[in-house]
C-alpha cells in the first residue's frame, strides 16, 4: 500500500513537472509572437489612458513608473510584459503600457522594472527592438 503512494505521488509530480514545463515553453513562445507583433504594429496598440500618477503619491517609486508611462506611452506599447500579463486569462493585457491603464503595475515589481528599464535605455538611445532583446535575454532563459 505504501509503495502505491508513493508510486502515485512520483506520478502526480511528473505530471505537473511535465504540465509545468509545457507551460513555460509554450510562454516563451507567446512572448516571442506578441514581441514582434508589438515592434511590428503601425500604431497604438493600447489606447486606453494610463492612469494618473497621483494616484500613487503615497509610494513615490510606483507614481514614478505611472509618470514613466504617461510621458513614454510609444516606448512601452512596443514591449511585451514578462509578468506574462498578456498570456494570463485574468488579465489580457496587450503590452507593458496596459498594466498602466489599471492599478496592475503598482502590484508588480517586474512591470514597474521594465518602465524604468525602457525609459533609461530610451535616453541612451537604444530602439524598440533593441529594448525587447534586453528584456528577452534577461526574462527568457
Amino acid at each position: 500500500m505504501m509503495l502505491r503512494k508513493l508510486s502515485l505521488t512520483v506520478l502526480v509530480f511528473a505530471a505537473a513537472f511535465t504540465a509545468g514545463a509545457a507551460l513555460a515553453q509554450s510562454n516563451k513562445q507567446a512572448a516571442e509572437i506578441i514581441s514582434r507583433s508589438l515592434l511590428e504594429a503601425q500604431g497604438p496598440v493600447e489606447t486606453r489612458p494610463t492612469l494618473d500618477p497621483g494616484l500613487f503619491a503615497a509610494v513615490p517609486q510606483i507614481a514614478q513608473t505611472y509618470q514613466i508611462a504617461r510621458e513614454m506611452p510609444r516606448e512601452l506599447d512596443k514591449q511585451f510584459c514578462y509578468c506574462y500579463c498578456a498570456v494570463n486569462p485574468s488579465f489580457q493585457h496587450k503590452s507593458l503600457l496596459t498594466c498602466y491603464t489599471d492599478g496592475h503595475a503598482a502590484q508588480c515589481g517586474i512591470c514597474m522594472r521594465e518602465a524604468v528599464e525602457t525609459s533609461e535605455l530610451t535616453k541612451q538611445g537604444k530602439s524598440p527592438a533593441e529594448i525587447a532583446a534586453y528584456f528577452k535575454a534577461k526574462y527568457v532563459k
